[in-house]
């Protein structure tokens, strides 16, 4: 797939691999004295047998936007561990704004002036957006508290300044639990650039996949931060869209297999060379194949008026076995709360529900799960799995198949069934008795994901958002498997991450706006273009 060259911001500085460019000074001389904001030399951390980071060193200057890109499993989520704190190398040392430190935990990178918007959401959902947002602050620190009391007049006022940095125009005094997702990354990114104003440190801000599920007007705007963050500090932007890391960094570094293997200045490689160098091989072109409706054919899930008061009201459509139906919408859209209607998870107040002809009478989750509905959530980690049991037994947890014999757990042929799945979507460390959560996310994904392929009695497949966190390679392998499970005949319904993937996995395209359809396309027979989705979407 022939991929355009994107260039960068015309006014902004490059750096080539190996060698960074000195930064002229207020006067315009150039100052070869200030020392890099972060500094690495020989990383390394092991777990066990598995050698997570091997020997990585890294350098960024003030005004930097660094990509860091890499499949699933590379090394880049536990590399942010070690700049957080949370893990300790095993060798290497690290330089902060030219001071050797040693981060012994997130408070010791916070006081040296690292802040980070992490994968998964770390807020406190008790508190209030305020209270979140002043976590990266020493107690006492601007004036916001004392004695160990906020002085939430000042507190209120200094979080609602940081948001308005970012765009948003969130009432502090809010509780994050009542917020939605992307208002809740929107909170992350605040806490991570509300600085306390007494350090005299240059800032490097961690973003890591920090628009995965991000709209496009809060994507602009996060890049818009991103540009005003490059005139204080550094940035370090972790992104599976090549894309967005082509448009927004100066540079873009990539790890592979725990290595560093490549720095490049990002007006010098298009999405396919960053593809090739991530995964080791050509992209694959798209499957843009769409099945026909047979004419026997009876609809696997039929929505017919469904509405829950609040959240989508008077849905209607059919998906048939073989295909697949794609629901795009904006935030707010209704389409997250209708998919987890159809598989038990909430109820809805009127309209009909039937799968392969019967009705979804008093429908729950168990009901669901033995009509042959699977679902993938999109937060996988609070819904989709148990972190602390082993990658075998989450993936054979809901149909365990040839590993049962009746309610009895057979091991061997248990871990027989994970290796099968592991090695059909490339799991990585292939380590079926390691605990879930060990994995990173992208390979947690294929466990959910398998455990309702394994299923002989798969019907109907509902797919929240599967791609997100996902590398391309990854993505590859997951909408490979997906395609596969609808050519065998299952009905899947997908809420997609971009309209691109919605043209590219969709036979049917509905489209949602504030709880209602406002279009439904036949991609063979419609041809829709991005643009006719997006016009139904705003």
């Amino acid at each position: 797939m022939a991929v355009r060259r994107i260039r960068g911001d015309p006014g902004r500085r490059h750096h080539r691999c190996g060698l960074v460019a000195a930064r002229p000074s207020a006067s315009g001389e150039v100052n070869t004295t200030t020392p890099p904001v972060l500094k690495l030399e020989g990383i390394r951390i092991s777990f066990g047998p598995i050698a997570a980071v091997k020997g990585v060193s890294l350098q960024i200057e003030r005004g930097e936007i660094v990509g860091l890109i890499g499949e699933n499993g590379a090394g880049k989520s536990t590399l942010l561990k070690i700049l957080t704190g949370i893990y300790q190398p095993d060798s290497g040392t690290i330089e902060v704004n030219g001071t050797p430190v040693r981060l012994r935990g997130p408070r010791d990178a916070i006081a040296a002036g690292v802040g980070v918007v992490h994968q998964e959401q770390s807020l406190f959902s008790n508190l209030s957006v305020a209270e979140n947002i002043e976590m990266n602050t020493p107690p006492g620190a601007g004036g916001v508290s004392r004695l160990g009391l906020y002085r939430w007049r000042r507190l209120n006022r200094d979080a609602a300044a940081t948001l308005e940095k970012i765009g948003s125009k969130l009432d502090p005094r809010t509780r994050v639990g009542d917020l939605s997702f992307v208002d809740r990354q929107m909170v992350e990114i605040a806490r991570a650039i509300h600085m306390d104003p007494s350090r005299n440190t240059t800032p490097l801000v961690i973003l890591d996949e920090p628009t995965s599920l991000l709209e496009r007007k809060e994507t602009a705007i996060l890049e818009r931060e991103m540009r005003k963050l490059r005139d204080v500090g550094a940035v370090i932007f972790v992104s599976h869209r090549l894309d967005e890391v082509l448009r927004v960094c100066d540079r873009v570094v990539v790890m592979r297999h725990g290595e560093l293997i490549a720095d490049r200045r990002t007006e010098e490689v298009t999405e396919d060379d960053l593809f090739h160098l991530m995964v080791g091989r050509e992209m694959h072109s798209p499957d843009r194949r769409h099945r026909p409706i047979a004419a026997d054919s009876r609809p696997a899930v039929e929505v017919s008026g469904l509405t829950r008061k609040g959240k989508f009201r008077d849905v209607s459509f059919a998906v048939h076995p073989g295909r697949c139906t794609v629901i795009v919408g904006t935030s707010g859209s209704g389409r997250e709360a209708l998919s987890r209607a159809l598989f038990g998870a909430e109820t809805f107040d009127s309209g009909s529900l039937t799968f392969g002809g019967r009705p979804a009478a008093g429908w729950t989750i168990a009901k669901a799960t033995n009509a042959g509905v699977g679902y993938v959530p999109a937060e996988r980690k609070v819904e989709g799995m148990v972190g602390g049991l082993p990658a075998a037994q989450n993936l054979t947890l809901t149909h365990p198949g040839p590993a049962a014999a009746g309610p009895v757990i057979l091991p061997a042929k248990r871990d027989q069934v994970a290796r099968t799945w592991f090695d059909a979507l490339d799991v990585r460390p292939n380590d079926i008795s390691l605990e879930l959560e060990r994995f990173s996310g992208g390979n947690q994904q294929k466990v959910v994901l398998a455990k309702w392929l394994n299923s002989p009695d798969l019907r109907v497949l509902v797919l929240d958002h599967p791609l997100r966190g996902l590398d391309p390679g990854a993505a590859e392998t997951v909408n490979e498997q997906i395609r596969r499970a609808r050519d065998e005949g299952t009905a899947v319904v997908l809420l997609a991450d971009t309209l691109e993937e919605a043209l590219e996995m969709g036979d049917e395209v509905v489209v949602m706006r504030d709880g209602v359809v406002t279009g439904h396309f036949d991609v063979a027979t419609d041809d829709p273009s991005t643009l006719d989705l997006l016009e139904r979407m705003l």
